[in-house]
């Protein structure tokens, strides 16, 4: 069993972030010794593990938290799965979209910029119309 500070240290989560997963019944809560510190089990180290590589691959918590739950139970089917990170992609994809958008956008205008000493600025511009 390892300390939290030892636990975001293994993990990559904060301290901070370790807490909050608990209060919000993310993770099991983790023993307490006798002076009220808690020591995390391997099981729930393991529990931060996936919720941490789930947050990295752009997941929310409360996606997190189905997914874990999908996890831990031996009776699922992978389908369940499959459809979480299917939606996830999707959702991916539709902000590629719209950012894939605005590069283009920010890229026209920058192209109409002389970029010389005058003060005349497509940049600016575009920027100041209502």
């Amino acid at each position: 069993m390892l300390s939290i500070s030892q636990v975001a240290q293994e993990t990559g989560l904060s301290v901070k972030s370790i807490r909050h997963y608990e209060s919000i019944g993310l993770i099991s809560p983790p023993p307490r010794e006798e002076n009220d510190y808690r020591f995390y089990t391997k099981e729930i180290i393991q529990q931060l593990h996936f919720i941490y590589k789930t947050k990295q691959a752009g997941f929310t918590l409360k996606e997190c938290k189905a997914l874990l739950l999908l996890c831990e139970n031996e009776d699922r089917n992978s389908a369940d799965v499959k459809k979480i990170a299917l939606e996830k992609i999707k959702e991916i994809e539709e902000r590629i979209k719209q950012q894939q958008a605005i590069v283009d956008q920010l890229t026209k205008i920058t192209q109409q910029c002389p970029g010389d000493e005058h003060s005349d600025c497509s940049i600016i511009d575009a920027f100041s119309r209502s």
